[in-house]
């Protein structure tokens, strides 16, 4: 009776146990969004700490266990910074060339090693969370692009970035692992009401990354959502072979940009509870 209950009903009951481990993992991981989120706008706050303020999330990264019949744990990994990750804003005026803002966002991806439930990717990068099944990719948690129509056919553009420091580094396990976060202040970059004397027309924003077809689809979404017409006022460009995704405000149409804004917000992360973090240290330091 044993032997029958193993080899029909416990893969069932496996693929349940890991379906719902798998919903509990994706919680943590909105919760990691969430507190990157909560620190985001405490540095930009007036009450801020220049030494850095730190939270700490739990994520379980191992779980499926069916009581009696399966009790071993399936393995998931845990990673910050495995993955590149980089965003280039390139401001255009028909009088002046403008230098283009160079963001090296790294990231923090958690991945499933599922016995029977398709494994599946939980990607946080540049303020989106992005899940990720086999070839199909999807932002279902937004970054900051906000798009806003002024008076007229004038937009407001505020892109706020969010960079990841610190080493790569990665743990598998089929346990508990926290994750510690820690920011480091928010920079402003570029604010185009700064050139008083410069029309800035139009811009480029270019992402690299692992999930072009996710950030695609989400620019595409945002602007038609704000009223803006794909090929006359914009454009996105998915380039799956370099894992490139260009949005281009075009400026040449009915829609004119009023405003762009760009911001970089600096998170730390480490895995464990250790508090060796060296805060200078990024992929990149820009």
């Amino acid at each position: 009776m044993i032997s029958v209950v193993k080899l029909e009903y416990v893969p069932e009951w496996k693929n349940d146990a890991e379906r719902n481990h798998m919903c509990d993992t994706w919680e943590e991981m909105v919760g990691v969004k969430t507190k990157i989120d909560i620190l985001s706008r405490l540095m930009e706050s007036e009450n801020y700490s220049a030494y850095g303020i730190s939270a700490t999330v739990p994520v379980n990264i191992g779980g499926g266990e069916v009581p009696a019949f399966d009790p071993l744990k399936s393995d998931g990994k845990l990673e910050v910074n495995t993955e590149k990750c980089t965003m280039i804003v390139t401001p255009y005026s028909p009088s002046q060339k403008i230098k283009p803002y160079i963001i090296e966002c790294g990231g923090i991806t958690c991945s499933s090693e599922n016995k029977q439930y398709p494994d599946q990717v939980f990607r946080y990068e540049n303020g989106a969370l992005i899940l990720a099944a086999g070839e199909n990719s999807r932002i279902k948690q937004p970054p900051v692009f906000d798009i806003e129509k002024t008076e007229g056919n004038n937009y407001t553009f505020t892109l706020g970035a969010v960079q990841i420091l610190g080493k790569p580094d990665s743990i598998s396990s089929n346990a508990i692992t926290p994750l510690r976060l820690t920011g480091w202040g928010v920079q402003p970059m570029h604010n185009s009401s700064d050139y008083i004397d410069i029309n800035i027309s139009a811009f480029n924003l270019t992402i690299a990354t692992k999930y072009p077809d996710a950030w695609t689809a989400y620019l595409n979404e945002t602007a038609q959502e704000k009223g803006l017409e794909n090929g006359t006022d914009y454009t996105v460009r998915c380039m799956p072979e370099s894992g490139h995704v260009r949005f281009s405000f075009l400026g040449n149409g009915s829609k004119e940009l009023e405003w762009l804004y760009i911001s970089k917000a600096r998170i730390g992360a480490e895995l464990g509870a250790g508090n060796n973090f060296n805060a200078n240290y990024s992929t990149r330091l820009d």
